[in-house]
C-alpha cells in the first residue's frame, strides 16, 4: 500500500482525535451546571484523543524521515517540525495573553515571567502558574520527541537510530535528575512518552507486514473503542475528569490508541466527498486543538451564568459550540495557517497539504 494512502487515513483519525478532545472539554465545562448528566467516566473519555495524537506523531516521524534514514537531514527535519507547530501555537499564545491582559477573556489565568518563557519555548512548567495555554502540555512532549529524533538523526549509524531513540527516552529523565532539575526529569519521565515509541514501532512493522483486510480493520476499530471505554470506567481515580493516572494511562489508553492507528494507517483513500471532508478536517485538526479553548472560555461563562435551564438546552448549546469551533478552525486553517506555512517554507506555487510534511 502506498505511503500517501496510509497518511490519508491518519489525517482522518487526527480530526477524530481532535474532536474527542473537544468533546472532552465541553463535557467538563458543562459539568459546572447542576443540569449536567455526564458522569466523570464519560467526561474524561475524550481525553484519549491526546494518546491517539502521540501515537500518530511517532508514526509520522518514522515516515517523514524514511525510517530515520541517513539521507534525512537532522537540521531540515527539526526545522520542518518547528515550522509546523510553533507559528500557529505562538499566534494562539499571543491571543490568549492579549485577551487576558485586556480582561475580555481568560481573566483568571495567572502567569508570570517564568511561565511565559516556558510557554513560549515549550519547556516543562516549573512554577505554580503552569503554562499559559492549557493544551500546551502536549506540545512540550511533542517538542521533546522532535529533539530526541533530531539527536538520533545526527548519529551516523542508521540501523541503531531507533535504539538510540528508545535509550534517550529512557535515560534523559535520569540524567536530568542527576543534574538537579527534578521537575523537568519528572515531566519527561512521564510514561506517556512511550506512546510516541509505539508509533515508531508501528512504522517499523509497516515495512514487514501487509495491512489487514477490511474486516480485520473493523475488528481492530471496535476493539480499540471498547478498550478506551473500559479504561475510562476502570480508572483508579474515579472522580478525576482530566484523564487517567499516568501509570495507568500509558498502557490502558496507549495500547488501544496504537491499535486504532494501526487500523487507520491502512485506510483506503477512495476520493469521495466524505473522504475529502475528513482529510480537510484532519488538516485543520491542529488549529482545532489550539483554538477550541477560546470557545470553551465562552461556553464556560454561559454555563456559570445560569443561561441554561434544562439539560437538553445545555447539551444542545455544547453541540453548537462544537460546530462553531470546527468551522472556525477550518477557516483559520484555510485562510491563515496554510498561507503562513507556505510562506515560511518558501512555497510560492499552489499551496499543498502540509499537516504530514
Amino acid at each position: 500500500m502506498e505511503r500517501h494512502t496510509r497518511l490519508s487515513g491518519l489525517q482522518h483519525l487526527r480530526f477524530l482525535a481532535a474532536f474527542a478532545v473537544l468533546a472532552h472539554h465541553l463535557l467538563e465545562e458543562a459539568s459546572a451546571s447542576p443540569l449536567a448528566l455526564a458522569p466523570p467516566a464519560i467526561q474524561r473519555l475524550g481525553a484519549c484523543g491526546v494518546d491517539i495524537f502521540f501515537v500518530i506523531s511517532g508514526l509520522v516521524m518514522w515516515h517523514t524521515t524514511a525510517g530515520f534514514s541517513s539521507q534525512t537531514s537532522a537540521r531540515q527535519f527539526f526545522g520542518r517540525r518547528l515550522t509546523r507547530i510553533m507559528p500557529s501555537y505562538w499566534v494562539c499564545l499571543a491571543a490568549v495573553i492579549a485577551l487576558s491582559c485586556s480582561g475580555l477573556a481568560f481573566r483568571h489565568r495567572q502567569w508570570d515571567v517564568a511561565s511565559l518563557v516556558e510557554s513560549v519555548l515549550l519547556l516543562p512548567p516549573t512554577t505554580s502558574s503552569g503554562l499559559v495555554m492549557g493544551v500546551a502540555w502536549t506540545l512540550v512532549y511533542e517538542l521533546y520527541f522532535y529533539l530526541v529524533c533530531t539527536a538520533a538523526l545526527c548519529l551516523p549509524w542508521q540501523r541503531y537510530r531507533v535504539g538510540v531513540i528508545v535509550a534517550l527516552i529512557a535515560s534523559v529523565p535520569y540524567a536530568l535528575n542527576a543534574a538537579g532539575v527534578a521537575v523537568q526529569a519528572e515531566y519527561y519521565g512521564n510514561p506517556i512518552v512511550i506512546e510516541f515509541l509505539c508509533g515508531v514501532f508501528l512504522g517499523m512493522a509497516s515495512r514487514q507486514f501487509a495491512g489487514p483486510g477490511p474486516r480485520i480493520r473493523w475488528v481492530m476499530l471496535v476493539t480499540s473503542l471498547a478498550l478506551f471505554a473500559w479504561a475510562s470506567l476502570a480508572s483508579p481515580d474515579a472522580a478525576a475528569t482530566h484523564g487517567l493516572p499516568a501509570s495507568f494511562r500509558w498502557w490502558a489508553w496507549g495500547l488501544p490508541a496504537t491499535l486504532l492507528v494501526a487500523a487507520f494507517m491502512h485506510t483506503d483513500n477512495k476520493g469521495g466527498r466524505i473522504t475529502h471532508a475528513l482529510t480537510l478536517l484532519g488538516n485543520a485538526s491542529y488549529v482545532l486543538y489550539l483554538t477550541h479553548g477560546f470557545w470553551m472560555n465562552a461556553f464556560a461563562k454561559a454555563v456559570k451564568s445560569g443561561a441554561f435551564h434544562t439539560a437538553p438546552s445545555l447539551y444542545l448549546a455544547a453541540f453548537v459550540v462544537a460546530v462553531l469551533a470546527i468551522v472556525f478552525a477550518l477557516g483559520v486553517h484555510v485562510y491563515l495557517e496554510k498561507p503562513l506555512l507556505a510562506r515560511l517554507e518558501g512555497k510560492r506555487s499552489r499551496i499543498r497539504q502540509t499537516a504530514l510534511t
